[in-house]
């Protein structure tokens, strides 16, 4: 049988470097929300929640996410942090009693992020169900990051706005790391928004 993998898609930022809110920035068809989004459902997992928070209405309706195949949550105090999405999205998880087997954390803001590394990320979970998958990011480990069902309670307490990077670095013996290559870039900025859409038009040539 399967293992059972929910993901959260974090969304909950203000995107504070940015002008205009990132989530809802143009890419490909859409907007960065709604391609992770469909990345994501090309992949074998059991459920997909969006994690919400500044302009989280404005967010869903124009995502028109009430008509998606997804769950949404949203957290009031994501002011603090990407931890604390985190932790509240793990928290109404757990408080749903599903059964999951591990659940799998993806940015809304990694443009480049493809379905064929999300699911080498769970094969390789399917493996090692009891490892953490994990993302080289160098000289760390980011996400996405997938986490087996026994640091739930542990993701459910995380604070501020490191996300999970300084548990996945303390947890080094228990990590699985991938190479992901130029799919970690993450756009906070609208510089680097212009050089993601100058580079995919030039390689569109």
């Amino acid at each position: 049988m399967p293992l059972q993998i929910a993901v959260l898609i974090m969304a909950a930022g203000a995107s504070t470097r940015m002008k205009g809110i990132k989530q809802l920035m143009p890419w490909k068809d859409s907007n960065f929300l709604l391609e992770t989004i469909k990345t994501v459902q090309k992949c074998h997992v059991l459920n997909i929640t969006i994690v919400l928070g500044s302009n989280a209405e404005l967010i869903s309706n124009q995502c028109q996410l009430n008509d998606l195949d997804v769950h949404v949550i949203t957290n009031t105090n994501w002011a603090e942090g990407l931890g604390n999405s985190i932790a509240h999205a793990v928290k109404v998880k757990l408080q749903q009693q599903e059964t999951y087997d591990g659940i799998l954390i993806c940015l809304a803001d990694q443009p480049l992020l493809s379905h064929e590394y999300l699911n080498k990320v769970i094969n390789e979970f399917e493996k090692h169900p009891e490892k953490i998958i994990g993302t080289n990011y160098g000289k760390r480990v980011g996400v996405p990051a997938l986490f087996p069902k026994i640091y739930f309670s542990e993701l459910s307490k995380l604070k501020g706005d490191s996300g999970a990077k300084l548990f996945l670095n303390k947890q080094s013996e228990s990590i699985i790391s991938l190479q992901a290559n130029k799919q970690i870039i993450d756009i906070d900025t609208n510089a680097e928004y212009e050089q993601l859409m100058a580079h995919t038009n030039k390689t569109k040539i």
